[in-house]
């Protein structure tokens, strides 16, 4: 038995290649996006900074700066503070030795950093860096390495060195203070509030 094949006319082959060629041209053009849309319910504005206090509070909705408040504005002020000091070093570990009220004045050098004037005299400084969320600050440690003991920054007289922390509490509206000064005459603890006026 013998097959039989027909041969295609020439005319419906080229058809078919124009066929393929032109689908195969379409298929290669170029994705284009669509035109972005804005949902309109998201009218919300929050802050996007993440240096902030209120970093994404409200998100999702538009992004605006002008909302956002910085850990050094809920610092910055002046302030009424009575420092207790007290003994750590020797026998006399924690024993209360004096208390003195000092008038500290608090300034913002960015949205993280300030300084404190006041503890020692009214032209000193105490640099401190402010975390977010937590609303405390953290002497800068300027002097000393890990291998030293007496890491800190200068304080008052050459031989201080002092380290420690300033938790500001919204439930009382107070500067708590917890600071630790080395000195050539041992340990002692700088532990008190301040209320700002």
């Amino acid at each position: 038995m013998r097959l039989r094949f027909k041969i295609i006319p020439l005319f419906v082959l080229l058809g078919f290649i124009l066929i393929a060629g032109l689908t195969g041209l379409h298929s290669c053009k170029k994705w284009v996006d669509p035109k972005a849309v804005t949902d309109p319910r998201l009218t919300n504005p929050y802050c996007n900074d993440p240096n902030a206090v209120n970093y994404n509070w409200g998100f999702p909705g538009k992004p605006d700066n002008t909302i956002c408040f910085y850990p050094t504005d809920e610092f910055k002020g002046q302030y009424v503070f009575i420092d207790s000091v007290y003994s750590m070093s020797g026998s006399t570990d924690g024993n209360f030795l004096y208390a003195i009220i000092d008038t500290l004045h608090i300034y913002a050098r960015s949205d993280t950093t300030m300084v404190i004037y006041g503890f020692c005299n009214p032209y000193d400084s105490m640099r401190l860096h402010a975390r977010g969320l937590t609303f405390t600050a953290t002497v800068d440690t300027t002097v000393g390495d890990s291998l030293t003991t007496t890491q800190g920054q200068l304080f008052c007289r050459i031989q201080d060195t002092v380290n420690g922390t300033i938790f500001y509490s919204r439930a009382d509206s107070m500067l708590h203070i917890n600071f630790t000064v080395t000195s050539d005459t041992g340990l002692s603890a700088h532990i008190g509030k301040g209320k700002s006026f």
